[in-house]
């Protein structure tokens, strides 16, 4: 017996030995497990702290101590909501290029809320990137938007082009809060820069009740005043009064104080501006500041004063070369770019040679140099920007068309770049052009009205799908009854079929002051008056149509022989 049973007493502890390994073995799994969810709570605990830290730094105003605090956050938990808010935030203070990123994957994370997607839009405006930011901002007005998101809103509309649909989120939002200052604001901002006199009436007031209130925008609405045109001597010298009495005083405060007394004493101008000169262009900040401020005054000479080319700033040298063409010395200019040692940028050095050329009139060598600028500017887009626009001030139409084409192709600056090719393509009367460029950007805004109704009126002012654009316009004319360039495309659309009663119907309502709208909407409204045989009105508005701001195929509308007369003025557009 003691024979047989030893061997199962080994075969026992052999298995018992077997269970303690699994055992442990799976003991020791489960703490391996365990521990990695622990490890990374622990991470995400010191990440969060680190961060409250970050916080309390950002408001004792250390903000160098507090962006290390969000790296080492971030180190730790590179997906940790409260650290790449805290971080997006204090960037965007700092306006550092990476709060675009931060905010981008703030409104990514699951903590996100609808005040995060807006911040992500505003810097999505701020970066000029407009396609992903008119994105985020139609989710937002999706639901229940807030005030802030009304004003994104009204602000994106503004920048690509849209005046109407801009004024028309500012109102809402001013209506949904009219205790919250920002939104009076760009209401005010909006209407001060409206053709109708009434509107910019309002504005004024607005922005009075801003500044009597002393809130945050009080500074803001006090500039925005100081460029009203309409003000009374005694409105200014209360407006001067209030920036003197800012404490401390900034370069900023001087030169609005200097504006406002030019306003009020122009014959005392020099005094002005020597007391600027002598008091704000001892530092090297203020002295650039003061420069542009003169430049913007047309004061040249005071500008070479105080940025010679030994200056060792770029921005000061910038200020030189902007005087310089005011003053159309294009040789010290050709001088000036041929130094090696001013490290400016090449797009902007063949910009100005190509300006200079131009003015010279080396039409060869100007396109050499246009050419060379929007080749040196290849795929940066702020870089594409500036050739353009430089160009379109310039005169030079067909460089700025090709700067703009190219710019168009980076899908965040389509809409700005094709904004800019209808401004040309008005200036040089091709609507073909401009009918082409609208069909370019109802494909960027296909929900967008006023894409629409543009289209709409290139298509019939060129006999183009006639029945098509003119039902899809008297569609748009009754869905915004309120919107008077869309009854104007209607009638147009009525015109082309031959329907001259219903083309008048499109005007039936509270009278309308034609004296205000642009020539190419009275020249409709007068071919709807004759078709309708009311020639002694149409005759009446006939006089005050200015011809040459009318492109070919509107002043056909009124005089069919106009087809054959030269037109000796840029048609503006709609």
């Amino acid at each position: 017996m003691a024979d047989e049973s030893a061997p199962r007493r080994g075969r026992h502890r052999a298995a018992k030995r077997r269970r303690r390994v699994i055992v442990a073995a799976v003991l020791l799994v489960g703490v391996m497990l365990a521990a990695k969810p622990a490890y990374h709570w622990f991470k995400a605990r010191r990440a969060d702290a680190l961060s409250a830290e970050a916080e309390r730094l950002v408001q004792q105003g250390q903000l160098g101590e507090a962006a290390v605090n969000y790296r080492a956050a971030l180190k730790l938990d590179p997906f940790g909501y409260h650290s790449l808010r805290g971080a997006a935030l204090l960037a965007t203070k700092l306006h550092h290029a990476e709060a675009l990123a931060l905010w981008e994957q703030v409104a990514a994370s699951s903590g996100a809320t609808a005040e995060d997607r807006e911040d992500y839009a505003a810097a999505l405006l701020r970066a000029g990137m407009f396609a992903p930011a008119q994105k985020v901002i139609d989710e937002l007005l999706r639901g229940n938007p807030s005030t802030h998101a009304l004003e994104l809103a009204s602000q994106y509309s503004e920048i690509t082009g849209n005046p109407a649909r801009a004024l028309e989120y500012a109102r809402l939002a001013a209506k949904r809060a009219p205790a919250d200052d920002s939104a009076q604001a760009r209401l005010a901002q909006i209407l001060a820069g409206s053709a109708k006199p009434e509107e910019r009436k309002e504005a004024r007031e607005i922005l009075w009740k801003l500044v009597d209130s002393g809130g945050r925008t009080k500074v803001a609405a006090v500039q925005a005043l100081s460029r009203a045109p309409e003000l009374s001597a005694g409105e200014l010298g209360k407006l001067l009064d209030i920036v003197r009495s800012h404490s401390p005083r900034t370069v900023a405060d001087a030169l609005l104080a200097a504006d406002i007394e030019l306003r009020l004493h122009p014959e005392n101008a020099a005094t002005i501006y020597n007391d600027v000169v002598a008091k704000w262009t001892r530092e090297q900040e203020t002295r650039l500041s003061v420069a542009q401020w003169l430049n913007a005054h047309g004061q040249a000479e005071r500008v070479l004063k105080l940025a010679p080319l030994d200056s060792g700033n770029r921005e000061l040298l910038l200020a030189r070369l902007d005087a310089l063409a005011t003053l159309k010395r294009w040789g010290e200019i050709e001088e000036a770019l041929a130094r090696p040692h001013l490290g400016f940028d090449p797009a902007i050095i063949e910009a100005f040679r190509a300006r200079a050329a131009q003015e010279q009139r080396a039409t060869l060598d100007a396109e050499f140099h246009w050419s060379k600028a929007i080749d040196a500017a290849a795929n940066d887009p702020q870089k594409l920007q500036f050739v353009a626009n430089f160009a379109e001030q310039s005169g030079a139409t067909e460089a700025a068309l090709r700067a703009f084409d190219q710019l168009a192709r980076a899908p965040e600056y389509a809409l700005v770049a094709l904004a800019g090719q209808q401004r040309l393509a008005a200036k040089t009367r091709d609507i073909t052009a401009a009918r082409n460029l609208a069909e370019k950007q109802l494909a960027l805004q296909s929900n967008d009205p006023d894409a629409q109704n543009r289209l709409l009126y290139y298509n019939l002012l060129l006999e183009r799908d006639i029945d098509q654009s003119a039902a899809k316009a008297k569609e748009l004319a009754s869905k915004f009854p309120n919107r008077l360039e869309f009854r104007v495309t209607a009638a147009l659309g009525s015109l082309r079929q031959h329907d001259a009663a219903r083309a008048l119907a499109q005007f039936n309502g509270p009278p309308i002051d034609w004296t205000k709208t642009p020539p190419a909407w009275r020249a409709i409204y007068a071919a709807v008056l004759m078709q309708n045989e009311q020639t002694a009105r149409a005759a009446g508005l006939l006089q005050a149509i200015p011809r040459n701001q009318l492109s070919p195929e509107e002043a056909m509308l009124i005089d069919p022989a106009a087809e054959s007369k030269p037109s000796s003025s840029p048609h503006l557009d709609q």
